[in-house]
């Protein structure tokens, strides 16, 4: 029994160290750092466990063991989202604006990755990976590298998956009542609204795949060779962790293999800067934080500064304002200004009484998990959405950033820091996004070594893998069903028609009985 009993647990460390010995190849190219920030911890994690990783990322700062991060090129940046002066107005995007430049444009920004050195020695490298993590969002070219290392590949998004990628992946959802990326429509639609939807739904599905699924295959061939269709190598993948959890987005059927980690990036709180803590510990009524994210540097224009700045004067409120424009606004002594803010670790401070946000899900997580209720001025991407569904659940206001006035301003920001039910349904939320079994990270990091211990999880695939989105959303089924129906009514139709003019004739006939009697009984003068 002894005996049994230390084979059992000499067994259980040898597969536990097959485990923590793993080789990971992580590709993340997206030169956005709210996504590799999203990512990191996970990254973080798995060095701790024991596990090998490469990483090839523009964000190259990491110096930990067991962990070879590989800094590649820019890429690209959409042209929508670059630095704009304090004289230029930034525009809110548009669903098709943010396709264009998103997706069209990548394609040939990216193809200066066959210039990357570095790249092309992990195309010609004979190195084994047990596991890939990236971070697609459509069909990309490095897709290919799970199929020249013959690894399981698991797909990692920093917000809500694309219509596109949820197909391929047998999650794809209805734009009856999920709303498309970037659409801003609410969540209990309109006619109009599910209108908008399907139309962007449908353009997404079809444009997108002739301007990026088409010349990510092209470039792909022409780094690898003869290799499967880019979408059938997209469509094999393992697991997507996707940073979602309610309450920050409504519920829809997923199958297995896709699971929420909503709030992975939330770390333990750490102390303060001396200087901020300062600041925070003076404000006798609390304190509002600003920040519009990393991709925005100081973009607003005269005009809409001038109604934050008196707003931020009216109210007796201490205001830390993310500010890394070219020019310093002149600031009132309640506005502190800095270049960058431990935005987590100061929402997790009990005098923060608001979150005035662009609305990304990294900040709204992290409101949202210290009960912080939000502002939100959405600029593009999934952003509006992200806010309208707060706003549904009552811990949020909407600003439109091109309807901003002093008084408008002024107002939102009363009304949340003034009005109780916004403090109240924050804690609510906080409750609920709080409690589940496992944290995001450990359930990432749980299902991350489930991956390498089966060698993929294809078995957690559904059928709906290989429908297209026409099947998926049954239009073939009704087009059918429309054809037979209206066949059926052409062929009742015609029926009738030949029916009518047989007893026309009949009825009107000479040798008709009926033509007969109406003689006999006509009557003569």
């Amino acid at each position: 029994m002894r005996k049994s009993i230390i084979a059992t647990l000499l067994l259980s460390c040898l597969l536990s160290r097959g485990i923590n010995s793993s080789n990971i190849l992580g590709l993340f190219f997206m030169p956005a750092p709210s996504h590799y920030a999203f990512v990191r911890p996970l990254l973080n994690e798995l060095t701790n466990r024991g596990h090998n990783l490469t990483v090839f990322t523009v964000f190259a700062d990491q110096k930990l063991a067991n962990y070879r991060e590989i800094h590649v090129v820019e890429g690209f940046l959409p042209v929508v989202l670059k630095e704009n002066s304090l004289g230029e107005t930034l525009k809110e995007i548009s669903s098709f604006e943010l396709l264009k430049n998103v997706i069209f444009k990548m394609i040939p920004k990216l193809k200066q990755m066959q210039q990357n050195e570095r790249i092309m020695e992990l195309v010609n490298s004979t190195d084994h990976y047990d596991l890939i993590l990236t971070d697609i969002v459509h069909a990309e070219w490095y897709t290919a590298f799970a199929f020249k290392f013959t690894a399981p590949m698991i797909n990692i998004y920093p917000n809500f998956i694309f219509p596109w990628f949820a197909n391929y992946i047998g999650a794809g959802f209805h734009p009856a009542f999920v709303p498309i990326l970037s659409t801003g429509v609410s969540f209990e639609m309109s006619f109009w609204e599910r209108l908008h939807n399907t139309i962007v739904y449908m353009v997404w599905m079809t444009v997108g795949q002739y301007y990026s699924t088409i010349p990510s295959e092209e470039l792909a061939r022409q780094l690898f060779g003869q290799i499967p269709p880019l979408t059938e190598i997209v469509k094999n993948t393992s697991m997507t962790f996707i940073n979602t959890y309610p309450p920050n987005y409504p519920s829809w059927a997923l199958p297995p293999h896709v699971v929420q980690v909503g709030g992975m990036n939330i770390a333990p709180v750490e102390k303060l800067p001396e200087n901020l803590e300062k600041f925070i510990g003076e404000s006798e009524n609390g304190v509002i934080v600003f920040s519009m994210g990393s991709l925005f540097k100081g973009s607003i224009h005269p005009k809409k500064l001038e109604a934050f700045l008196y707003a931020f004067s009216k109210i007796p409120y201490h205001v830390l304002w993310k500010w890394d424009g070219k020019v310093s606004p002149q600031i009132s002594s309640n506005i502190m200004l800095s270049k960058w803010l431990p935005q987590r670790d100061i929402l997790a401070h009990p005098k923060v009484k608001l979150l005035i946000s662009q609305g990304g899900l990294l900040s709204i997580n992290e409101a949202i998990y210290e009960g912080v209720p939000i502002l939100g001025m959405p600029i593009f991407g999934d952003q509006r959405t992200n806010i309208k569904f707060l706003v549904t659940n009552g811990d949020a206001e909407l600003l439109e950033y091109n309807e901003i006035t002093k008084e408008i301003v002024l107002e939102k920001i009363q009304k949340l820091l003034y009005d109780p039910k916004y403090k109240t349904n924050a804690g609510l939320l906080s409750d609920v996004f709080r409690d589940r079994p496992m944290s995001p990270l450990d359930t990432a990091i749980y299902w991350t070594e489930y991956v390498i211990r089966h060698n993929g999880a294809h078995h957690l695939r559904t059928a709906a893998v290989d429908l297209s989105w026409c099947q998926f959303l049954l239009l073939d089924v009704i087009v059918f069903l429309l054809a037979v129906f209206s066949s059926v009514l052409v062929i009742v139709y015609c029926a009738m028609k030949s029916s009518l003019r047989f007893v026309r004739r009949f009825v009107c006939s000479k040798n008709s009985p009926y033509s007969n009697s109406k003689k006999k009984y006509v009557k003569h003068d």
